[in-house]
């Protein structure tokens, strides 16, 4: 059985850990020459982007509903709890867009959390440019029970906020890491 299915963006720099719906669109558009693997070289620095949990979660169903041209009514939305990407399905690009982004940081060894609220700064900083895709999912309304979903949350909130407690979460103030 394979717990986790990684992808790692790597150039002669760096790797970075790609959580979908992390900002992991904008952050591929501005990386030039890299290659996908699903090896972590512990030689490089490491990173990712790390987003709120719930603000995740909905993100990735509404890009899921849109993609499949689905409506929340037609789906049964507690199959999506605690739901993963299945490696053969990967292959072929589908993601579950609504899994736990912990389960993408288990192992992996990431030197630098990126906020999504700061993505854009680090991507101008480190690269010169900003990108912003995937914005168009927001349009899409869809009602859910909030509380419902915050139970399945727990466990990525409570590593989400180590993270924004640690001193591995990047800050402008820090300046470049690559």
């Amino acid at each position: 059985m394979i717990f986790q299915n990684i992808e790692l963006l790597e150039t002669d720099k760096f790797q970075y850990l790609l959580i979908h719906k992390n900002g992991s669109s904008s952050v591929s558009k501005c990386i030039k020459n890299f290659n996908i693997t699903n090896r972590i070289n512990l030689n490089k620095i490491r990173w990712t982007v790390i987003r709120d949990p719930y603000e995740r979660f909905v993100s990735g169903l509404k890009y899921d509903l849109k993609k499949n041209n689905l409506n929340i009514e037609e789906i049964d939305i507690t199959e999506l709890y605690n739901s993963m990407t299945n490696v053969f399905t990967r292959e072929r690009r589908h993601v579950v867009h609504t899994s736990s982004q912990v389960s993408h940081l288990i192992n992996t060894h990431v030197n630098w959390y990126v906020e999504l609220k700061d993505l854009n700064l680090f991507l101008k900083m480190h690269f010169n440019q900003t990108e912003h895709c995937n914005a168009n999912d927001e349009n899409i309304e869809i009602s859910i029970d909030k509380k419902e979903v915050m139970k399945y949350l727990n466990f990525d909130y409570y590593v989400y906020n180590k993270i924004l407690n640690s001193q591995y979460l990047w800050k402008w103030q820090m300046g470049k890491i690559f």
